[in-house]
């Protein structure tokens, strides 16, 4: 791997990490579908951000927080909307999140998705905007 796709690779992840964290600060470190408290406010379960429509482009993957809801990293998350062996309850899972953030919130990510799909996002320009988000949160 070159040096210039580590360092691009690293600076996306930072961008993620950021955008994950102004996500479950949003939602109180809670699950947004079952309320579980997570480990930063003394629950017992580790809280992530998902991406309710996928991370095709920079600007859903960084930018977009109406794009993000908070889930329960094991059961919500990885054995829940990510669940490769069980698609019946991965696609239960993905209802549920619908029907939690609303079926117009959601064709509207849908919508943006194509809208969004030839844009070229400024990294570093993302970066700041995540940084002034996360201390206005």
């Amino acid at each position: 791997m070159s040096k210039l796709g580590t360092t691009k690779g690293l600076k996306k992840k930072e961008l993620e990490n950021l955008w994950k964290e102004i996500v479950k600060k949003r939602a109180g470190y809670k699950s947004e579908l079952s309320g579980v408290e997570g480990k930063q406010i003394g629950g017992s379960d580790s809280i992530t951000a998902h991406h309710i429509v996928g991370k095709q482009t920079d600007h859903l993957r960084f930018l977009e927080f109406d794009n993000g809801i908070c889930l329960v990293n094991g059961s919500e998350h990885i054995f829940g909307v990510h669940n490769k062996r069980d698609v019946v309850r991965a696609r239960h899972y993905q209802d549920l999140i619908i029907e939690k953030i609303g079926q117009k919130r959601y064709d509207k990510l849908l919508f943006m998705r194509k809208q969004c799909s030839k844009k070229k996002t400024d990294l570093m320009a993302a970066k700041i905007f995540l940084q002034q988000k996360l201390n206005e949160a």
